[in-house]
């Protein structure tokens, strides 16, 4: 039994992909993801879709401050033009799980654990794991191992046509100063990963890696100095950058434009297969400090019981929002 949310009727409307500007021109918006169904007002991120766009993972957390909260893989299928009510994932739901990542065939799906690893059963580091699709089911997972695997944090796995595999990892930082790398497959076998150079590794921290199937767009989310301030409030959070693989060499990162970022954290990008659509997660809402208007009772609930509530949900814009040709 699938949701055909009317919700999501009322709320295209209101906030419609291409609007016009005074020119006439056409003017690129975001809008949120299958609202009510996807995105809800519950925390949702890092979505991915099947190569033939029919399935979506993403994950939702659970909205606590304790840390780390409760993180699962959850899925949804389109049947009839609509999202399917979310599923937990058949490998997911008892440990904590993050960054589901189709590879460019469908046939491997990695993601994101702190689930215990033969090498250390009592480390609770993120280890990045993968899954087969076996008789259009999912097997086993199975730990990645090294080199990408090591003993500190390894998260965000993207992976491109040829089999190399980007990430995040704090491997050579502070805890939780994550910065992005790169291994190439040989073989059947991981190179040794290389940290990717200032052009893109140059903020605090680096997470999120999106790259192309071919490796000419990386796309992903950085806490830099020009995100830093937002609103008249300053605090961490982080924005969402491109560069560009052009003759063997990443082009320096660029801020993205279009409403893509916010005054909120965005992150977790990623591309339709069609190459249609951008998506990306942001924990944009209408709360601001100060208000425009003083706030009652009434709006208060209605505003913490609304999708854009502050937490997680997931957001889509045209692709040509990312100026590629640029």
């Amino acid at each position: 039994m699938f949701v055909r949310c009317w919700a999501s009727i009322v709320l295209a409307l209101v906030s419609t992909a291409i609007a016009a500007d005074g020119d006439n021109k056409p003017k690129l918006a975001t809008e949120l993801f299958a609202p009510g169904v996807i995105s809800t007002d519950l925390d949702e991120s890092c979505g991915s879709f099947s190569p033939d766009e029919r399935s979506f993972y993403f994950v939702r957390r659970g909205a606590y401050t304790t840390s780390p909260p409760v993180s699962i893989i959850c899925f949804s299928v389109l049947r009839d033009g609509y999202w399917t009510h979310p599923e937990v994932a058949s490998f997911s739901g008892t440990d904590l799980d993050a960054a589901p990542y189709f590879s460019p065939d469908g046939k491997r799906l990695f993601f994101s654990s702190k689930r215990p690893t033969k090498s250390n059963p009592s480390g609770r580091d993120w280890n990045i794991w993968y899954v087969d699709k076996i008789d259009n089911q999912w097997g086993e997972p199975q730990e990645i191992g090294e080199p990408i695997n090591c003993s500190k944090n390894d998260a965000n796995p993207a992976v491109a046509a040829d089999g190399t595999i980007y990430f995040a990892s704090d491997r050579d930082s502070a805890p939780g100063y994550f910065h992005i790398y790169r291994a190439r497959l040989t073989n059947g076998k991981y190179d040794q990963p290389g940290k990717l150079g200032p052009e893109i590794n140059s903020g605090d921290a680096e997470i999120n890696p999106y790259v192309s199937p071919d490796q000419k767009i990386l796309i992903f989310a950085s806490y830099r100095k020009d995100t830093l301030s937002g609103g008249g409030n300053h605090y961490d959070r982080a924005d969402l950058y491109v560069s560009f693989n052009r003759d063997g060499h990443w082009t320096p990162a660029r801020h993205l434009e279009h409403g893509i970022n916010t005054t909120a954290t965005e992150g977790n990008p990623t591309m339709s297969p069609d190459g249609k659509w951008f998506y990306f997660t942001s924990e944009r809402s209408p709360f601001e400090v100060p208000t425009k208007w003083p706030l009652t009772t009434a709006t208060w609930q209605d505003r913490q019981q609304a999708i854009e509530n502050g937490v997680g949900n997931i957001y889509r814009i045209p692709v040509e929002a990312l100026e590629l040709n640029r």
